[in-house]
């Protein structure tokens, strides 16, 4: 009996199998080309916003910081290379001191009173009740009006011989109706940063009204059911989801009433006695009334460096809390 040999199949190439399958290094190199002229046509489009920015924002950042070296005025055409003299001058001034710890004062309050009023507002308006929308409305004015105009109306009714607001305080005590409040000393300051968080509190309040519409209503019920208050669910479940936005809205707000330079200025104009004068008002009054470019650029750089230590500050604290967590 004679055994038939049975044939083998032949070997076949084996082909990879998965997303990948079939793809030649041909297309793999045409896509990886594709992806590549994309990234380029973006850059290509950047370019010209890029370019803007540098001109209106670097250059002119730049030219304070060369100045800062020199003593450029409007009085001297030409300016001379002093070093580090205008920091020096600056630095050791007992009046500087004076105008950055009241900067830091009028900055930090402003913040803590914007944020703390401004959730306070939101949590009153995220509740449901006829005419929530049209108050969510009338509350942001404050916000929309120009500065100019805010400075005005206050100073009107705050005027200590025709005000509304002290012809009111006159009925209750008649000592009240002749306070003045833009031009005590004791009284200027306070005043200037009521009005400013008078005018940012509407915007930290839209701010933290969008954030309380991500918090989960389940979480919310849930703490209810638990036997929490209003008090216990708002610390337990509602803060730390507006967490990150309260960190995000006091950076901004910091760096903005850290720079606040047009609302003092049209208010009191860093008077009376230099009672309200914060460093944007004085980098001001240094450069176009003392006409000194060089000392005056110095004062801004050392806002600048200010905003930039207190911002890393946030960024290190960001950043180690998303570790912790």
């Amino acid at each position: 009996m004679t055994v038939t040999p049975v044939p083998q199949p032949k070997a076949s190439a084996q082909h990879p199998s998965g997303p990948g399958a079939g793809r030649s290094p041909r297309s793999a190199t045409r896509r990886s080309r594709q992806a590549q002229r994309e990234h380029l046509t973006g850059l290509l489009l950047l370019l010209p916003a890029a370019a803007v920015i540098l001109l209106l924002m670097g250059v002119p950042l730049v030219s304070v910081f060369l100045d800062s070296f020199t003593d450029r005025s409007f009085l001297r055409p030409v300016a001379e290379f002093i070093g580090v003299d205008n920091y020096i001058d600056i630095l050791t001034d007992a009046g500087f001191w004076a105008t950055f710890g009241r900067t830091l004062l009028w900055t930090g309050l402003s913040v803590s009173l914007q944020i703390v009023i401004g959730l306070a507002f939101a949590l009153l308006l995220n509740q449901r009740f006829r005419g929530r929308g049209f108050l969510r409305g009338l509350f942001l004015l404050p916000w929309v009006t120009p500065v100019v105009v805010v400075a005005l109306i206050w100073k009107w009714m705050l005027n200590d011989l025709y005000g509304v607001i002290n012809n009111l305080l006159a009925q209750v005590n008649p000592a009240w109706g002749d306070l003045a409040w833009f031009s005590d000393q004791s009284l200027a300051l306070w005043t200037v940063i009521g009005v400013n968080v008078w005018r940012g509190v509407p915007f930290t309040m839209i701010i933290f009204l969008a954030g309380l519409q991500s918090v989960p209503q389940e979480l919310k019920e849930a703490a209810a059911v638990d036997g929490a208050g209003r008090a216990r669910t708002f610390a337990a479940v509602t803060l730390p989801h507006l967490r990150g936005i309260l960190l995000t809205v006091a950076l901004i707000f910091t760096m903005f009433n850290f720079n606040n330079f047009d609302l003092v200025y049209l208010s009191t104009r860093g008077g009376p006695a230099e009672r309200t004068m914060i460093l944007p008002v004085k980098t001001y009054e240094v450069a176009f009334k003392g006409l000194q470019i060089g000392e005056a650029g110095a004062w801004a750089v050392l806002m600048l460096i200010t905003i930039a230590i207190l911002a890393a500050v946030y960024f290190a604290y960001i950043r180690r809390s998303e570790k912790e967590s």
